[in-house]
């Protein structure tokens, strides 16, 4: 079947608006390299089906086009194709070496003699001013401690309850530059569009969120009121946050 339906449609859009693949990349945040892919039909330069169907989407929107009409076209062009074989990674087998150790019984010279009764010396000596310490502190330890006692109570008391949040509470915050993105949430997707820098928003599910990030180092993160570590990742990304 010709996979080159979107394709066409996508770039003469493109072309009918005067629009160079580089205006258009500027304008979505998607990679040139993507928008190029799309129109020539090489989907196997993106990687994975949601992120091309996410392109497809935004990019039709953006152009004018009905979005998620070339989206069912695209499923229905794709259907034909074969999925591809996935190699599995050969397991590295490791050997497990059990090695029991020997030890060696040491001689005591008298020199080690020596060096044992200092050590007791030592030992008994420091064990002598411990207990010294703790009787002449004892008092000032019995008429500090209920003072204490009070004042954590005092502050356990004063100490907020922590929110209880039901099922998934995601709030996404675009920083330092815009970001496409597309959210699903229990299986639907519910947001699919591009976040400007300043832009925040905030979604919810039942069991789990699932979120594919065009520039997710350009996000601040939060799930269930914590905030998380900047994401190592750059670039293109999926991730899943569940309850």
């Amino acid at each position: 079947m010709d996979m080159d339906n979107v394709s066409k449609m996508l770039k003469e859009a493109r072309l009918a608006k005067g629009l160079s693949l580089e205006e258009a990349e500027a304008a979505t945040s998607i990679r040139k390299l993507y928008l190029d892919a799309v129109e020539e039909g090489e989907f196997d330069k993106i990687p994975g089906d949601v992120f091309t169907k996410g392109i497809i989407r935004t990019y039709g929107n953006f152009l004018g086009l009905n979005g998620p009409d070339l989206v069912n076209i695209y499923k229905a062009q794709n259907s034909g194709l074969t999925k591809e074989a996935v190699a599995p990674k050969p397991i590295r087998m490791v050997e497990k070496i059990s090695i029991s150790p020997q030890i060696k019984p040491e001689r005591v010279s008298s020199g080690n003699w020596l060096s044992y009764i200092v050590v007791l010396a030592l030992v008994i000596v420091v064990a002598g001013g411990i207990a010294w310490f703790m009787n002449t502190d004892s008092s000032q330890k019995l008429v500090s401690e209920p003072a204490a006692v009070e004042n954590s109570m005092l502050a356990e008391e004063k100490a907020a309850p922590k929110p209880v949040y039901d099922g998934v509470n995601l709030a996404l915050k675009c920083v330092t530059d815009r970001c496409w993105m597309e959210v699903t949430a229990d299986g639907e997707i519910v947001f699919s569009g591009i976040m400007e820098a300043g832009q925040q928003q905030s979604f919810k599910a039942k069991e789990n969120i699932s979120v594919h990030y065009g520039n997710i180092g350009a996000m601040e993160i939060t799930v269930n009121g914590e905030t998380l570590p900047k994401d190592p990742e750059v670039g293109s990304v999926v991730r899943t946050y569940k309850k």
